[in-house]
C-alpha cells in the first residue's frame, strides 16, 4: 500500500474513531442542533485566531487553513499544505459542542505543543498569539 493510501486509510480510521468517541447518552445531552451550533462557534473562534497568528508565522508558512463549518456532520478545520487544496490534511481540528479534538501528522511534529496550547486557549474564547 503506498503512502498516500495509508494516510487516507489512517485518516478515515481516525475520523471514525473521533466520531464514535463523541457518542454519548442522548438523554442528558443538549440537542444535536445545539451541539452543532456550539461546535461551529468554537471553531469560528479557533479559525479567526489561527488565521491571525499561524498564517503570519514562519513556522506555519507551509500551511493553509480550510474551514468546513457548514456541514451536516462534524464541523472541522483542515490544515493543508499551502497551495494544494486536494492534499491530505496535515492537521484536523474537529469540534463536538465546545470540545475540540486534534489529529493528523502535525500532532506528532515539533509544532504539536504549540498547536495544542493555542487551540486549547482559542477554543475557550481567548485571543492572541503565543
Amino acid at each position: 500500500m503506498n503512502k498516500a493510501r495509508r494516510c487516507a486509510a489512517l485518516t478515515t480510521v481516525l475520523v471514525s474513531a473521533a466520531v464514535l468517541a463523541g457518542c454519548n447518552d442522548k438523554s442528558s445531552a443538549p440537542s444535536s442542533g445545539s451541539l452543532h451550533a456550539q461546535a461551529v462557534s468554537t471553531l469560528q473562534k479557533v479559525n479567526t485566531q489561527a488565521h491571525q497568528c499561524w498564517l503570519k508565522d514562519d513556522a506555519f508558512k507551509a500551511y493553509g487553513i480550510v474551514p468546513e463549518l457548514d456541514t451536516s456532520g462534524t464541523p472541522r478545520l483542515l490544515v493543508i499544505p499551502r497551495g494544494k487544496p486536494q492534499a491530505l490534511p496535515q492537521l484536523v481540528i474537529a469540534a463536538m459542542g465546545p470540545s475540540v479534538s486534534l489529529y493528523g501528522p502535525l500532532t506528532d511534529s515539533s509544532l504539536s505543543p504549540r498547536i495544542k496550547a493555542d487551540v486549547g486557549r482559542w477554543s475557550k474564547g481567548a485571543s492572541g498569539c503565543a
